[in-house]
């Protein structure tokens, strides 16, 4: 009875052990996850601010590229455009794209 006693308190103690060992295994796993969590935050956190620099970038190129003194300077310069003489009828004909 009394080796019965000791087998039973042993397995209860054993069973408990496994429990706080798989609650400890459970909580410490959630907290490093949380953690991983944490940094990939941070990296997709960083990757935008530098995507929003890029976008801020381009912006202002764009504006540049698109600015109509520059497309008036090219258009004279490069191009040889000239402005239109008083009198003079300009024709402007839109092409029709066939599909």
């Amino acid at each position: 009875m009394n080796a019965g006693k000791r087998s039973r308190s042993a397995l209860r103690l054993a069973v408990l052990a496994f429990f706080i060992f798989l609650v400890l295994f459970i909580y410490s796993s959630l907290n490093l996850m949380n953690v991983d969590l944490g940094y990939r935050q941070h990296e997709l956190l960083r990757a935008e601010a530098r995507l929003r620099l890029e976008i801020d970038a381009l912006r202002a190129s764009r504006a540049g590229l698109l600015s109509l003194e520059r497309i008036e300077r090219i258009a004279r310069q490069e191009l040889g455009y000239r402005y239109p003489e008083a009198g003079q009828i300009i024709k402007v004909v839109e092409a029709v794209h066939e599909r």
